[in-house]
C-alpha cells in the first residue's frame, strides 16, 4: 500500500477519521520514509462551520510543518447544472480536485481515511439503488491509481477510542447527523434498527460478505480482460471492433462486463452507464440486423456496422 520513499498527499477534512489518519501517517513518516502534504476541500454548503474546519486543517498541518493545499467549490451550483444530489456532487467535486492536485504537486500517492463502517454503509446504499457485486463488494484498500485507504480495517469506535486516548483534536459535521442525506439515513435509522431487532454483529456479516464478493471480482476482472482480449479485433480513438459472435457465445454476465470494460477503454470519458444501458447495447450487438444504434450517457451513441462497434459524440444539427 505504502512504501519507503513515497510521497502522499492525504485527503483531510477534519473529522475524526482524516485526523486520525493525518497523525498516524504522520507518525509513520520516519520510519516509512514518507513525504506527506494535506489537501482540504470546501464545499461551501456550511457557511462558518466549513470555514472554521478549513482553518483547522491548516493549523493542524502547519503545527505538524506539513504544506497544506486548500480549495472551495460551488457544490450547490454543481449539483444543479448536473442533476446530481448534493453529496453526489460534492463527493466529484472533492476527489476531482484532490486528484488534480495530486499530480499537480507531484504526489503519486493520494490517501483517504475511509474506514470498516464506511464499507457497511456503502453495501446497502448501493444495495438500495440494486447495484450487482461489482458494487457490493465496497472499497479496495488500495487501486492501481495510487489511491489509498489505510483505515478501511478499522471501525469508527476505535478511531474515536485512539483520538480520545491520544488527546487528538477533530472536527464535527454537522451535516453528518440530518436524516436529509440518503447515507445518513442509512447510518442513523436503518442500520441500528437491523442491529437491534436482526443481528447485533451486522457489521461483520457484511465484511464477510465483501471479502468473498472481492474475491469473487479479482477472478472475474482478470476473466473479463481475458476474453476481452480474444474478442478485440481493432482498437482506435472512439472506435472498437469486437467479434461479436464469440461475444454472444459467453455468458449474459460476463457479456455486460465485457462491454462495459471495451467502452470504458476506448473512451474515459463515458461515465454512468447503467443496467439497462447495458441492456440496450447487449439487444444491438444481438439483433438479428447488422446495423443500428443506441443512445449513451452524455450525448455518446453506440453503433454497430456488421461485427463492429462504434462509440462517437452524437453532434445536433446546426
Amino acid at each position: 500500500m505504502l512504501q519507503p520513499g513515497d510521497r502522499v498527499l492525504l485527503g483531510v477534512s477534519g473529522g475524526p477519521d482524516s485526523m486520525a489518519l493525518l497523525h498516524l501517517l504522520y507518525g509513520w513518516r520516519e520510519r516509512g520514509q514518507l513525504s506527506l502534504g494535506v489537501v482540504h476541500f470546501d464545499h461551501g454548503l456550511r457557511g462558518r462551520e466549513s470555514q472554521q474546519e478549513a482553518l483547522f486543517v491548516a493549523e493542524q498541518a502547519a503545527r505538524l510543518g506539513l504544506p497544506v493545499y486548500q480549495e472551495r467549490g460551488e457544490v450547490r451550483h454543481y449539483a444543479r447544472s448536473h442533476k446530481l444530489s448534493l453529496q453526489v456532487a460534492a463527493r466529484q467535486l472533492r476527489l476531482a480536485c484532490f486528484e488534480r492536485l495530486r499530480q499537480e504537486k507531484d504526489y503519486p500517492k493520494l490517501a483517504l481515511g475511509h474506514t470498516a463502517d464506511d464499507q457497511v454503509e456503502l453495501f446497502f446504499l448501493r444495495l438500495l439503488r440494486g447495484a450487482g457485486p461489482e458494487g457490493l463488494k465496497g472499497m479496495w484498500p488500495c487501486s492501481p491509481s495510487g489511491l489509498v485507504r489505510p483505515l478501511l480495517g478499522v471501525t469508527k469506535a476505535e478511531i474515536l477510542a485512539w483520538l480520545a486516548q491520544e488527546g487528538l483534536p477533530y472536527c464535527q459535521d454537522s451535516s453528518n447527523f440530518s436524516c436529509q442525506y440518503r447515507r445518513n439515513q442509512i447510518r442513523l435509522e436503518l442500520l441500528p434498527q437491523l442491529q437491534r431487532q436482526y443481528n447485533p454483529r451486522l457489521n461483520e456479516a457484511i465484511w464477510r460478505t465483501q471479502t468473498l464478493l472481492q474475491e469473487q471480482e479479482d477472478y472475474l476482472a482478470k476473466e473479463t480482460e481475458r476474453q476481452l482480449a480474444g474478442l478485440t479485433q481493432v482498437t482506435a480513438a472512439d472506435r472498437l471492433d469486437l467479434d461479436l459472435k464469440r461475444l454472444r457465445e459467453l455468458h449474459p454476465y460476463l457479456q455486460k462486463r465485457v462491454l462495459r470494460l471495451a467502452l470504458g477503454r476506448i473512451s474515459a470519458e463515458l461515465t454512468g452507464l447503467t443496467y439497462l444501458h447495458l441492456q440496450n447495447a447487449l439487444g444491438l450487438c444481438h439483433h438479428r440486423l447488422p446495423s443500428g444504434e443506441i443512445t449513451l450517457p452524455g450525448g455518446w451513441r453506440l453503433i454497430r456496422a456488421g461485427n463492429r462497434l462504434e462509440l462517437e459524440r452524437h453532434r445536433p444539427p446546426s
